[in-house]
């Protein structure tokens, strides 16, 4: 999640580390590639914004049923 919004949120060189991301392939670790693209996994941020991604999901699942 913290991928993509940098890529739709961001601008040229965003889209670029996006494509160097995917153009890495299994080249180095994941996380080293993830790193390289501008998200960094071993902080929390990435991983607090995926929990806040779901759970506003989840509440408007909830406003539905």
């Amino acid at each position: 999640i913290a991928l993509s919004r940098r890529v739709l949120q961001g601008g040229e060189s965003e889209l670029t580390a996006y494509l160097n991301f995917l153009q890495g392939g299994c080249s180095l670790d994941p996380l080293d590639l993830l790193r390289a693209a501008g998200v960094d996994m071993e902080q929390p941020e990435p991983v607090d914004t995926a929990l806040a991604y779901f759970e506003q999901r989840v509440a408007e699942l909830d406003s539905l049923l």
